[in-house]
């Protein structure tokens, strides 16, 4: 499975900030619905892309990750993030089908 959601700073470190890979992390909510309708989209692009980059889930209302949260999320969720060798390389927030398209092609290529 190309997809992990975390749960801890150790687990932020590991799967995020020192992977070789490119990561993309979708910051969400339980009770955000257009979170509700990206996950699973993502969660079927990363499983196409198994070879290219790993997705990564982080509940924004896990207070371990807090100040990971805050550092990336600045205005709403959902808010996705392309990650490359721990570096944070692009961002999407918010969820339109033209957004996640354009996000799409971004980490296709």
């Amino acid at each position: 499975m190309n997809c992990l959601e975390i749960n801890t700073l150790k687990d932020w470190f590991e799967q995020v900030v020192n992977n070789q890979r490119p990561v993309v992390v979708s910051f969400f909510a339980d009770w955000c619905a257009p979170c509700r309708k990206l996950n699973p989209q993502l969660i079927q692009e990363a499983e196409k892309n198994t070879e290219k980059w790993q997705l990564v889930l982080v509940n924004v209302n896990n207070e371990e990750l807090y100040d990971v949260v805050h550092q990336y999320v600045k205005a709403q969720v959902p808010s996705v993030c392309l990650f490359n060798m721990g570096t944070q390389t692009d961002l999407m927030t918010g969820y339109s089908e033209r957004k996640i398209k354009s996000f799409f092609e971004k980490i296709r290529s």
